[in-house]
Protein backbone atom coordinates (compact mmCIF):
# COMPACT_ATOMS: atom_id res chain seq x y z
CA UNK A 1 0.00 0.00 0.00
CA UNK A 2 0.87 3.37 -0.24
CA UNK A 3 3.14 5.55 1.80
CA UNK A 4 0.72 8.55 2.91
CA UNK A 5 3.84 10.10 4.84
CA UNK A 6 3.20 13.41 6.44
CA UNK A 7 0.44 15.51 5.75
CA UNK A 8 1.84 18.47 3.32
CA UNK A 9 -0.01 22.03 4.68
CA UNK A 10 -3.04 22.44 1.97
CA UNK A 11 -5.61 24.47 0.60
CA UNK A 12 -7.38 20.91 -0.44
CA UNK A 13 -7.53 19.39 2.58
CA UNK A 14 -11.59 17.16 1.27
CA UNK A 15 -9.58 16.75 -1.73
CA UNK A 16 -6.02 15.01 -0.33
CA UNK A 17 -8.94 12.73 1.55
CA UNK A 18 -10.37 11.54 -0.97
CA UNK A 19 -6.66 11.01 -2.70
CA UNK A 20 -5.73 8.89 0.50
CA UNK A 21 -9.32 6.61 0.40
CA UNK A 22 -8.13 6.15 -3.63
CA UNK A 23 -4.67 5.17 -2.71
CA UNK A 24 -5.55 3.02 -0.08
CA UNK A 25 -7.85 1.11 -1.90
CA UNK A 26 -5.25 0.32 -4.91
CA UNK A 27 -3.49 -2.97 -5.16
CA UNK A 28 -0.20 -1.59 -4.80
CA UNK A 29 1.37 1.75 -4.61
CA UNK A 30 0.55 5.22 -6.04
CA UNK A 31 2.42 8.80 -5.97
CA UNK A 32 0.79 12.17 -7.20
CA UNK A 33 1.33 15.20 -7.18
CA UNK A 34 -0.20 18.37 -8.50
CA UNK A 35 0.04 22.21 -8.44
CA UNK A 36 -1.19 25.17 -9.72
CA UNK A 37 0.83 27.30 -12.18
CA UNK A 38 -1.04 30.45 -12.19
CA UNK A 39 0.91 31.96 -9.35
CA UNK A 40 -1.85 31.14 -6.71
CA UNK A 41 -0.48 28.87 -3.50
CA UNK A 42 -1.55 25.12 -4.14
CA UNK A 43 -0.30 22.13 -4.27
CA UNK A 44 -2.02 18.56 -3.21
CA UNK A 45 0.05 15.34 -3.15
CA UNK A 46 -0.09 12.00 -1.59
CA UNK A 47 3.16 9.85 -2.10
CA UNK A 48 4.72 13.13 -3.53
CA UNK A 49 8.29 11.52 -3.00
CA UNK A 50 8.22 8.31 -3.17
CA UNK A 51 10.65 6.71 -6.15
CA UNK A 52 8.78 5.11 -9.13
CA UNK A 53 9.80 3.55 -12.07
CA UNK A 54 9.78 6.38 -15.01
CA UNK A 55 8.63 4.05 -17.96
CA UNK A 56 8.37 6.18 -20.40
CA UNK A 57 7.61 9.42 -18.66
CA UNK A 58 11.10 9.75 -18.16
CA UNK A 59 11.12 10.63 -22.26
CA UNK A 60 9.92 14.30 -21.41
CA UNK A 61 13.30 14.73 -19.77
CA UNK A 62 14.93 13.29 -23.10
CA UNK A 63 12.97 15.93 -25.60
CA UNK A 64 13.46 18.76 -23.32
CA UNK A 65 17.28 17.70 -23.77
CA UNK A 66 17.08 17.34 -26.88
CA UNK A 67 15.35 21.14 -28.08
CA UNK A 68 18.14 22.09 -25.20
CA UNK A 69 20.85 21.41 -27.21
CA UNK A 70 18.95 22.66 -30.69
CA UNK A 71 18.58 26.27 -28.92
CA UNK A 72 22.32 26.31 -27.55
CA UNK A 73 23.64 25.18 -31.26
CA UNK A 74 24.73 21.82 -30.36
CA UNK A 75 22.41 19.49 -32.77
CA UNK A 76 20.03 20.15 -35.47
CA UNK A 77 16.46 19.06 -36.01
CA UNK A 78 16.92 18.75 -39.46
CA UNK A 79 19.81 16.05 -39.07
CA UNK A 80 19.16 13.17 -40.42
CA UNK A 81 20.55 9.26 -38.20
CA UNK A 82 20.65 6.43 -40.09
CA UNK A 83 18.84 3.62 -37.99
CA UNK A 84 20.36 0.41 -37.46
CA UNK A 85 18.95 -2.89 -36.50
CA UNK A 86 21.17 -2.65 -33.04
CA UNK A 87 18.99 0.39 -32.56
CA UNK A 88 16.19 -1.67 -32.72
CA UNK A 89 14.27 -2.73 -29.05
CA UNK A 90 10.79 -4.24 -27.98
CA UNK A 91 7.86 -2.40 -26.81
CA UNK A 92 5.84 0.31 -28.05
CA UNK A 93 6.33 2.25 -31.85
CA UNK A 94 6.94 2.02 -35.39
CA UNK A 95 10.73 1.67 -35.85
CA UNK A 96 11.86 -1.46 -34.51
CA UNK A 97 9.14 -3.30 -38.11
CA UNK A 98 10.89 -0.93 -40.41
CA UNK A 99 14.04 -1.52 -42.35
CA UNK A 100 17.53 -0.70 -41.19
CA UNK A 101 19.32 2.07 -42.97
CA UNK A 102 15.93 4.56 -43.01
CA UNK A 103 16.91 8.59 -41.90
CA UNK A 104 14.94 9.56 -39.49
CA UNK A 105 15.56 13.20 -38.87
CA UNK A 106 15.76 14.43 -35.31
CA UNK A 107 12.46 15.53 -35.50
CA UNK A 108 10.69 12.96 -36.62
CA UNK A 109 12.31 10.82 -33.92
CA UNK A 110 11.65 13.14 -31.64
CA UNK A 111 7.71 13.19 -32.50
CA UNK A 112 7.98 8.97 -32.33
CA UNK A 113 9.04 9.12 -28.95
CA UNK A 114 6.42 11.37 -27.73
CA UNK A 115 2.98 10.52 -29.91
CA UNK A 116 3.18 7.01 -29.96
CA UNK A 117 5.87 6.33 -27.24
CA UNK A 118 8.71 4.47 -29.66
CA UNK A 119 11.25 3.18 -27.87
CA UNK A 120 13.69 2.88 -30.58
CA UNK A 121 13.25 6.60 -31.30
CA UNK A 122 14.43 7.45 -27.73
CA UNK A 123 17.50 5.00 -27.58
CA UNK A 124 18.36 6.51 -30.92
CA UNK A 125 17.95 10.23 -29.61
CA UNK A 126 20.08 8.98 -26.04
CA UNK A 127 22.75 7.92 -27.96
CA UNK A 128 22.78 11.51 -29.72
CA UNK A 129 22.54 13.53 -26.95
CA UNK A 130 24.13 11.94 -24.10
CA UNK A 131 23.11 10.18 -20.76
CA UNK A 132 24.78 12.56 -19.09
CA UNK A 133 23.64 15.69 -20.71
CA UNK A 134 19.69 14.58 -19.70
CA UNK A 135 20.70 14.17 -16.04
CA UNK A 136 22.86 17.30 -16.34
CA UNK A 137 19.88 19.44 -16.99
CA UNK A 138 17.51 17.77 -14.82
CA UNK A 139 20.22 18.87 -11.89
CA UNK A 140 20.30 22.12 -13.17
CA UNK A 141 16.74 22.62 -12.57
CA UNK A 142 16.80 21.12 -9.10
CA UNK A 143 15.89 18.03 -9.25
CA UNK A 144 18.37 15.08 -7.59
CA UNK A 145 16.04 11.99 -7.53
CA UNK A 146 14.90 11.52 -10.77
CA UNK A 147 17.21 10.43 -13.56
CA UNK A 148 17.43 8.98 -17.14
CA UNK A 149 19.56 5.57 -16.07
CA UNK A 150 20.19 4.37 -19.38
CA UNK A 151 18.55 3.11 -23.07
CA UNK A 152 15.14 1.79 -22.82
CA UNK A 153 14.38 -1.96 -22.69
CA UNK A 154 17.85 -2.84 -23.95
CA UNK A 155 18.15 -5.57 -21.41
CA UNK A 156 14.62 -6.87 -22.05
CA UNK A 157 15.17 -6.90 -25.58
CA UNK A 158 18.74 -9.16 -25.43
CA UNK A 159 17.28 -11.31 -22.47
CA UNK A 160 13.85 -11.14 -22.10
CA UNK A 161 11.39 -10.49 -19.44
CA UNK A 162 12.56 -11.26 -16.37
CA UNK A 163 11.93 -14.50 -14.81
CA UNK A 164 11.29 -12.82 -11.27
CA UNK A 165 8.32 -10.25 -11.87
CA UNK A 166 8.24 -7.69 -9.29
CA UNK A 167 5.45 -5.39 -11.25
CA UNK A 168 7.78 -2.47 -11.26
CA UNK A 169 8.18 -2.64 -7.27
CA UNK A 170 12.28 -1.66 -8.30
CA UNK A 171 13.94 1.42 -9.87
CA UNK A 172 17.42 1.20 -11.91
CA UNK A 173 18.94 4.24 -10.12
CA UNK A 174 21.25 6.45 -12.60
CA UNK A 175 24.90 4.78 -11.94
CA UNK A 176 27.24 7.89 -12.80
CA UNK A 177 25.67 8.58 -15.83
CA UNK A 178 26.30 4.75 -17.22
CA UNK A 179 24.08 3.07 -20.04
CA UNK A 180 22.20 0.23 -17.46
CA UNK A 181 20.05 -0.63 -20.87
CA UNK A 182 16.97 -0.37 -18.43
CA UNK A 183 15.76 2.98 -18.67
CA UNK A 184 12.28 2.18 -17.99
CA UNK A 185 13.14 2.00 -14.36
CA UNK A 186 14.77 5.13 -14.73
CA UNK A 187 13.90 6.59 -11.24
CA UNK A 188 11.09 9.36 -10.53
CA UNK A 189 9.06 11.08 -7.96
CA UNK A 190 5.69 13.03 -8.48
CA UNK A 191 6.75 15.86 -6.93
CA UNK A 192 10.10 15.80 -8.84
CA UNK A 193 8.39 15.77 -12.46
CA UNK A 194 5.44 18.31 -11.46
CA UNK A 195 8.54 20.84 -10.34
CA UNK A 196 10.16 19.73 -14.07
CA UNK A 197 6.58 20.79 -15.51
CA UNK A 198 6.30 23.68 -13.65
CA UNK A 199 9.78 24.71 -14.83
CA UNK A 200 8.97 24.08 -18.77
CA UNK A 201 5.49 25.79 -18.33
CA UNK A 202 6.99 28.86 -16.80
CA UNK A 203 10.60 28.77 -19.00
CA UNK A 204 12.25 28.60 -15.15
CA UNK A 205 15.73 28.30 -16.23
CA UNK A 206 15.70 26.50 -19.65
CA UNK A 207 15.76 28.03 -23.27
CA UNK A 208 12.08 29.44 -23.85
CA UNK A 209 12.23 28.48 -27.54
CA UNK A 210 13.16 24.40 -25.94
CA UNK A 211 9.94 24.61 -23.72
CA UNK A 212 7.76 26.02 -26.57
CA UNK A 213 8.69 23.63 -28.64
CA UNK A 214 8.30 20.39 -25.88
CA UNK A 215 4.95 21.82 -24.86
CA UNK A 216 3.87 21.70 -28.60
CA UNK A 217 4.90 18.10 -28.95
CA UNK A 218 3.10 17.26 -25.32
CA UNK A 219 -0.33 17.97 -27.22
CA UNK A 220 0.26 15.26 -29.30
CA UNK A 221 0.65 12.12 -27.42
CA UNK A 222 -1.64 9.87 -28.81
CA UNK A 223 -1.68 7.02 -26.37
CA UNK A 224 -4.43 6.64 -23.81
CA UNK A 225 -4.24 9.17 -21.02
CA UNK A 226 -5.52 8.99 -17.48
CA UNK A 227 -4.81 12.13 -17.04
CA UNK A 228 -7.37 12.85 -19.97
CA UNK A 229 -9.95 10.41 -18.18
CA UNK A 230 -10.41 12.24 -15.13
CA UNK A 231 -11.03 15.48 -17.10
CA UNK A 232 -14.73 16.72 -17.80
CA UNK A 233 -16.30 16.09 -21.79
CA UNK A 234 -16.59 19.03 -23.59
CA UNK A 235 -20.10 17.23 -24.50
CA UNK A 236 -20.80 18.80 -21.61
CA UNK A 237 -22.07 22.41 -22.08
CA UNK A 238 -21.34 23.69 -19.02
CA UNK A 239 -17.55 23.08 -18.60
CA UNK A 240 -14.91 24.09 -21.26
CA UNK A 241 -12.67 21.71 -22.31
CA UNK A 242 -9.57 21.18 -21.44
CA UNK A 243 -6.01 21.62 -23.13
CA UNK A 244 -3.70 18.66 -22.22
CA UNK A 245 0.35 18.66 -22.75
CA UNK A 246 1.73 15.33 -21.17
CA UNK A 247 3.40 12.02 -21.47
CA UNK A 248 2.07 8.45 -20.58
CA UNK A 249 4.37 5.77 -19.78
CA UNK A 250 3.46 1.72 -18.80
CA UNK A 251 5.72 -1.74 -18.05
CA UNK A 252 4.57 -4.67 -16.48
CA UNK A 253 3.03 -3.46 -13.34
CA UNK A 254 3.18 0.31 -13.59
CA UNK A 255 1.68 2.79 -15.39
CA UNK A 256 1.97 6.30 -14.89
CA UNK A 257 1.29 9.72 -16.99
CA UNK A 258 2.17 13.05 -16.16
CA UNK A 259 1.69 16.43 -18.37
CA UNK A 260 0.21 20.09 -17.50
CA UNK A 261 -3.72 20.58 -17.59
CA UNK A 262 -4.88 24.03 -19.05
CA UNK A 263 -8.54 25.40 -18.07
CA UNK A 264 -10.36 28.40 -18.72
CA UNK A 265 -9.60 29.26 -14.80
CA UNK A 266 -5.90 28.66 -15.00
CA UNK A 267 -3.19 25.24 -15.96
CA UNK A 268 -1.61 23.34 -13.02
CA UNK A 269 1.16 20.34 -13.68
CA UNK A 270 0.03 16.68 -12.61
CA UNK A 271 1.93 13.67 -12.08
CA UNK A 272 0.05 10.07 -11.28
CA UNK A 273 2.50 7.09 -11.45
CA UNK A 274 1.73 3.71 -9.98
CA UNK A 275 3.56 0.64 -9.51
CA UNK A 276 3.13 -2.94 -7.59
CA UNK A 277 -0.53 -3.84 -9.46
CA UNK A 278 -0.40 -7.52 -10.89
CA UNK A 279 -3.60 -6.19 -13.49
CA UNK A 280 -0.80 -6.64 -16.69
CA UNK A 281 -4.14 -6.19 -18.99
CA UNK A 282 -3.41 -3.35 -21.71
CA UNK A 283 -6.66 -1.98 -21.08
CA UNK A 284 -8.77 0.86 -20.01
CA UNK A 285 -10.45 -1.29 -17.52
CA UNK A 286 -7.16 -1.77 -15.74
CA UNK A 287 -7.26 -1.39 -11.77
CA UNK A 288 -4.34 0.87 -12.01
CA UNK A 289 -5.49 3.37 -15.10
CA UNK A 290 -9.30 3.49 -13.15
CA UNK A 291 -7.06 4.19 -10.18
CA UNK A 292 -5.37 7.17 -11.88
CA UNK A 293 -8.09 8.34 -13.47
CA UNK A 294 -10.08 8.47 -10.55
CA UNK A 295 -6.96 10.68 -8.64
CA UNK A 296 -6.91 13.01 -12.01
CA UNK A 297 -11.00 13.87 -11.49
CA UNK A 298 -10.06 14.52 -7.91
CA UNK A 299 -7.35 17.13 -9.10
CA UNK A 300 -9.01 18.52 -11.44
CA UNK A 301 -12.03 19.46 -9.13
CA UNK A 302 -9.25 20.77 -6.52
CA UNK A 303 -6.97 22.43 -9.08
CA UNK A 304 -9.53 24.56 -11.06
CA UNK A 305 -11.91 25.58 -7.93
CA UNK A 306 -11.47 29.23 -7.48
Amino acid sequence: MTELGTPIISPYKEERLELEAIARRFEGSLGICAARLDGRDGQLEVGGDEVFPAASVIKIALALEVFCQVEEGHLSLSERIALKDADKVVGSGVLAELTSGLSPTIRDLVYLSMAISDNTAANVLISRVGIFAVNHRLGKVGLTTTRLSGKILVEETKHGPSPNEDFGLTTSPAKNDQDDGQGERSPVTARELVKLLSCIYRREGLPEPACEALLEVLQKTQTASSIRRGLPESRFRDRTPARLYHKTGSIRGVVNDAGIVATERGAYAVALLSKGSRDLRPTQDNVARIALADASRVVYKAMRAE
